[in-house]
């Protein structure tokens, strides 16, 4: 009975992948905060805004603040440089005028959208041939492995800084 490699699993190439995906969707982070003179963190907070009004679930400063591991008095400072610059609105919400909710602007929607549309462009033509139940697997896969990263952050943010 012959040997098998047991050194390489796919979820050993899954891992890799995702790892370079997540470097090559930093690295055009990058280049968009240096074309338009914005902090890297900036860009990161503009994307989480953008998906969550996206997904009709809003961020507030405070939650922000979280989800990028930062004071809320920096990120009060990042959200005033981000709406002087047109590229986010604070928005009073609805239903509890206590609650402000993030919202991106106008100039920084269009700015976005002139930079990433091609980027997306590139993505429906990259995954045009797959299925829409593979399509399926790939949504599950992701937003597995997205779960699995906020749970190990939030085990780094636990822990001592040695």
């Amino acid at each position: 009975m012959g040997t098998t490699d047991t050194s390489r699993y796919p979820h050993d190439e899954l891992v890799g992948l995702v790892q370079m995906l997540v470097a090559e969707g930093q690295r055009i982070a990058h280049v968009f905060a240096q074309r338009h003179g914005i902090h890297g963190t900036d860009v990161e907070a503009l994307v989480r805004i953008l998906v969550a009004d996206q997904r009709g679930a809003p961020l507030t400063a405070g939650r922000l603040a979280t989800e990028l591991g930062l004071t809320t008095g920096s990120v009060t400072t990042l959200l005033d440089r981000l709406e002087r610059a047109g590229h986010v609105r604070r928005e009073r919400d609805a239903t509890d005028r206590r609650r402000v909710n993030l919202r991106y602007g106008e100039p920084g929607r269009e700015l976005a959208a002139s930079f990433f549309t091609p980027l997306g462009a590139h993505h429906r033509s990259a995954t045009e041939s797959f299925t829409p139940a593979e399509l399926d697997v790939v949504q599950r896969y992701l937003t597995a492995t997205i779960d699995a990263f906020r749970a190990y952050r939030t085990e780094l943010s636990d822990q001592p800084i040695e």
